[in-house]
């Protein structure tokens, strides 16, 4: 049987901000909605972005295929829409800049900056690369909301559905096993925003407006 090709899941991951369409978690995989042994194809319309519980609690039920498709559509509506650029408001930012330094100062150490990088950067790093930390970043994002949520639920200060919290204890087992406990904190606000700085200037290099991060 085929599969959804790389730059398919690519394209999905992008739609959906690299968030499930469902329950909106980061940490995402492109399922079929139709399975491929009931003759699902590898086409995008067959495609849904979904979390690993969220794809465990539904993904299975035949009933809640048309569901997923209509939530995996309107997400994408969303995303499409939350983000659109604001060219007024760059302006306003431009104009105050120009206002508070010399812009020809700025121009002139920009270019140097520039010269610096286009000397320093010999091989820019690849596509699949940039999407793999991008990967890597959200897992761990959405690993600490995962502890952050388990002491709630540990101090009974929070419920969630038995069989849903049963996928998620499994996905961070495997979170665990892929990068070390060493790996995934616990992080000082310094970390995190370490993590949304990186986060947010190599999604704007796969194609995502500046500080689009939804962590």
């Amino acid at each position: 049987m085929m599969a959804f090709s790389e730059s398919l899941k690519l394209e999905i991951k992008r739609k959906a901000h690299f968030t499930c369409c469902l329950c909106k978690a980061v940490g995402i995989e492109i399922h079929h909605i139709i399975p491929q042994e009931e003759g699902g194809s590898d086409a995008e319309d067959n495609a849904a972005p979904l979390c690993p519980s969220c794809h465990e609690t539904y993904g299975a039920n035949p009933q809640k295929r048309k569901f997923i498709r209509e939530a995996r559509d309107f997400w994408y509506e969303i995303c499409e829409k939350r983000y659109a650029s604001d060219s007024d408001r760059f302006d306003e930012i431009k104009g105050l800049l120009e206002h508070t330094v010399s812009y020809d100062d700025l121009q002139e150490l920009k270019e140097e900056l520039l010269l610096h990088i286009k000397h320093e950067i010999d091989s820019p790093r690849s596509e699949d690369e940039i999407v793999d930390t991008v990967g890597e970043l959200l897992d761990k994002v959405w690993y600490n909301r995962h502890k952050c949520l388990r002491e709630k639920i540990e101090a009974g200060e929070e419920t969630v559905d038995p069989e849903i919290w049963k996928g998620a204890l499994r996905s961070a087992k495997k979170v665990e096993r892929k990068y070390g406990k060493r790996e995934l904190g616990p992080w000082d606000d310094f970390d995190w925003g370490m993590i949304n700085g990186k986060l947010s200037a190599l999604r704007w290099v796969l194609g995502d407006e500046w500080d689009m991060l939804d962590t």
